[in-house]
């Protein structure tokens, strides 16, 4: 084990145990609809960039607080209309941009994701301003993400290299034990230090890269992992994360819930 990860003395920076009878809206935004938008609000692209097929709402649907656990909650549901559309499928997202960001530390959270073809838990995050630019020139960082298509597969990820379409990914993937599923609550972490980023699960570390070389040339290693980033939580529907599965939603599966137990952030 590196001595950084050994002798590392970290310091509670942050938490939600979501403990209370609502979700604290002063820790968290809640954002709404299926389309990214302008700073105007104007339709910028639907399915927030990744075609997904859900509408998030703030609604007690699909956002709430039960026995020390947050639950977001995806259904087959009719949306309401945005920009003259509407979607099959509501679910919920939040985050903390504006609210809290840090550089560098670990993130730590035990959750449970649901099983069923097409459903996208992820815990990620996102600059807290795009130094570098537009995505996804300014990086992102994926703690984890799951295909419900495959109940002992779990991923970590990390997207730089430039504006998209030029851009690059890392992408790294864990199975749990035989017997084991992303259905049950485990404690995710990563490890984000100045020139390496690591990802664990029950406390075993499965990936880490201490590499990444944007393509733009103004942006230089460590850039653009160099910045505050802010946390984001969200359960989508569809969506072009399972390439092996696109378009094919299990409808058996709805209601399907994410729950996040905690989720704290040291330094």
């Amino acid at each position: 084990m590196p001595e950084t990860m050994k002798h590392k003395n970290w310091k509670l920076i942050w938490e939600e145990d979501f403990n209370g009878p609502s979700l604290d809206e002063n820790k968290w935004n809640i954002r709404l609809g299926n389309w990214i938008t302008d700073p105007q609000g104007h339709p910028v692209i639907s399915g927030w960039g990744n075609k997904e097929k859900q509408y998030y709402t703030g609604t007690p649907d699909n956002l709430y607080l039960k026995d020390g656990c947050l639950y977001l909650t995806a259904r087959r549901q009719p949306s309401p209309e945005q920009f003259g559309q509407r979607c099959s499928y509501t679910s919920a997202r939040i985050d903390t941009h504006g609210l809290f960001s840090f550089r560098y530390g670990k993130v730590k959270f035990r959750a449970r994701c649901p099983l069923g073809t097409g459903l996208w838990p992820a815990v990620w995050m996102l600059p807290e301003e795009s130094v570098y630019g537009p995505w996804a020139a300014s990086g992102e960082i994926d703690i984890l993400e799951a295909k419900g298509r495959l109940p002992r597969c779990v991923f970590g990820t990390i997207h730089y290299g430039g504006v998209s379409p030029n851009k690059t990914l890392q992408e790294y993937s864990y199975e749990l034990p035989p017997q084991e599923s992303i259905g049950d609550f485990h404690v995710y972490e990563l490890i984000w230090e100045e020139r390496c980023i690591r990802w664990l699960v029950d406390g075993a570390e499965y990936a880490s890269t201490s590499s990444w070389k944007s393509a733009d040339s103004s942006i230089v290693y460590p850039q653009p992992f160099d910045q505050p980033f802010y946390l984001l939580i969200n359960l989508a529907v569809g969506g072009w994360f399972d390439m092996d599965a696109p378009d094919q939603i299990d409808e058996s599966s709805f209601p399907a819930h994410f729950i996040i137990d905690y989720i704290r952030v040291y330094q």
